[in-house]
């Protein structure tokens, strides 16, 4: 425990990049309250439907924003790697008293913080959207907590995988941002599955963040039902498979 304490620290303090984390608060609250209440007007007075009630759109945003911001975040993990790898400072890490397992628990942990710390930013920034709409309880701020360090692991062993595969800081680059884009927009982040062409909306639910954000959702409204819970399921064995094939990623990469 103590090596992984001692290589977190590392990660949170030289490996992370001020800029990228000032951005990563800004932009989500810039679109919140530009975007959101400018597409409220296009969806009138009633709102975007959430099982048996209705929420207004900035409201509907703003808790999808949450689960967005944490994914964003997660691409810490993928570029802690590639960096260390240009760098050399992986091979020097294996060198000293450090085993793989607690340089990956070390990354791992790394993006549940940062990824749990940007989600707690654009809550309390986001608040006013939701204040009249959100109904927290103890049970549903489990689900959003749940929602979030699941988030974080999948997406952050995404990251990994991409990073340990490939070759180039530029191909890391495209092929994060390509495959985040798609994450990003065939979701429920930013609008709902209902009312999208039928191809369309089962993309939606092969997309990992539609259950980030559903489960999110359901907690911060208290509309957590039967749907939300086959989601946790399902979003819990997509993330123990990737965070598998990433944990085999990192043990056969090369030094």
């Amino acid at each position: 425990m103590n090596a992984v304490a001692i290589l977190l620290y590392r990660n949170i303090v030289a490996s992370i990049d001020k800029v990228f984390l000032v951005w990563q608060v800004v932009f989500p609250i810039v679109y919140i309250f530009i975007a959101g209440y400018s597409y409220s007007a296009l969806i009138g007075d009633q709102g975007v439907p959430m099982g048996d009630t209705t929420v207004p759109y900035p409201a509907y945003l703003a808790a999808g924003m949450i689960g967005f911001n944490m994914m964003n975040s997660s691409t810490i993990a993928g570029s802690i790697i590639w960096n260390d790898k240009r760098n050399g400072m992986f091979q020097q890490i294996l060198v000293m008293p450090f085993a793989r397992m607690e340089y990956i628990a070390s990354t791992i942990i790394t993006i549940m913080l940062m990824g749990l710390a940007s989600a707690g930013l654009i809550l309390v920034a986001g608040s006013p959207t939701l204040v009249g709409s959100a109904q927290p309880t103890l049970v549903g701020s489990l689900y959003v907590l749940y929602a979030l360090i699941t988030g974080a692991i999948f997406f952050g062993s995404i990251a990994i995988i991409i990073s340990t595969r490939l070759k180039s800081s530029e191909g890391f680059n495209v092929i994060v941002n390509s495959v985040f884009l798609f994450f990003s927009f065939v979701s429920t982040a930013f609008y709902p599955a209902q009312g999208v062409p039928g191809a369309l909306s089962a993309a939606f639910y092969i997309n990992p963040l539609t259950y980030i954000v559903d489960i999110t959702r359901a907690g911060i409204f208290n509309n957590i039902d039967l749907f939300t819970n086959i989601e946790v399921g399902i979003i819990a064995a997509a993330t123990a498979a990737v965070f598998f094939l990433a944990t085999l990623s990192m043990m056969k990469m090369k030094i």
